[in-house]
């Protein structure tokens, strides 16, 4: 009885780290990311107005609402309107409705997906124009010593420092290149946070997809009793991916401080005069 609990205990605590270290990290530095951008859009409107955000950020928002669109055609979700950009008085940019087969797994867990498909997708597009538009040195990938937590703190490190040093490089900042990216980073990275509605529609999936993970973790473990070693390229995405997020993170955090720092001076002359 005793050797089969340890089998169970150690199975169970294989499939927690395939859970832990294939989604949480990149899960919660985008929950942290959703607040952040959330206070730069509200800061952006204060002090440039609701008018220059929206259409100086419009791209962003088009690709948006296309993430949705495009996972709703792979989840087999039924679009009935999709509009990419048209400003209402009540603060919709755009939107995309859809409906689904409450009977289908697949389709209930395209659910998950189609709601935080903006913040996959808009990252993907600003790793893709980061690669296009900067230097290796930007974003390097050194090769990485195993596929544990070595080589995840070693791919973070590089991104991170990677992207930080862009601004203190004169070659780069000098270059067209540079302020095409960083007009990308924002105009993109400003819209990757999900609305409410979004937030809703991952709700229903979430359960059946946290099922499937689950799942397919205790398989795994089960298989590989004696632990099974993440992918190199797999440790690798995920820290690429955690590093980009927290250097946003401290970017829209900045952008955001500035920006506070703006109105509050503007208020302090306002009431001197």
């Amino acid at each position: 009885m005793g050797e089969l609990a340890g089998v169970v205990l150690r199975t169970a605590l294989d499939a927690g780290y395939l859970l832990a270290a294939g989604v949480l990290p990149p899960l919660i530095a985008g929950i942290v990311l959703q607040f952040v951008t959330s206070l730069f859009g509200v800061c952006c409107i204060e002090v440039f107005g609701i008018r220059f955000c929206v259409w100086a950020t419009a791209p962003g928002v088009m690709m948006h609402e296309f993430s949705h669109a495009l996972a709703c055609l792979v989840f087999r979700h039924r679009i009935r309107e999709l509009v990419l950009f048209s400003p209402q008085k009540n603060g919709t940019l755009g939107w995309v409705i859809h409906e689904w087969d409450t009977h289908s797994l697949w389709q209930r867990i395209g659910c998950f997906f189609i709601g935080v498909a903006p913040l996959g997708f808009g990252l993907g597009a600003i790793l893709f124009l980061t690669l296009q538009l900067l230097p290796y040195e930007a974003l390097p990938f050194p090769d990485l010593p195993d596929g544990g937590a070595a080589g995840f703190k070693e791919q973070f490190r590089a991104t991170f420092l990677g992207l930080c040093g862009v601004w203190i490089n004169p070659g780069i900042l000098s270059g067209w290149r540079f302020w095409v990216w960083l007009y990308a980073m924002i105009a993109i990275g400003s819209q990757i946070s999900l609305s409410g509605a979004d937030l809703e529609g991952a709700k229903s999936g979430a359960a059946a997809l946290t099922l499937v993970l689950v799942v397919g973790a205790v398989v795994l473990a089960l298989l590989f009793p004696d632990g099974m070693p993440l992918p190199v390229a797999a440790i690798r995405f995920s820290a690429t991916i955690c590093g980009l997020l927290f250097y946003l993170l401290l970017l829209f955090g900045g952008l955001a401080l500035l920006l506070m720092a703006c109105r509050a001076g503007y208020r302090a002359r306002r009431r001197r005069n």
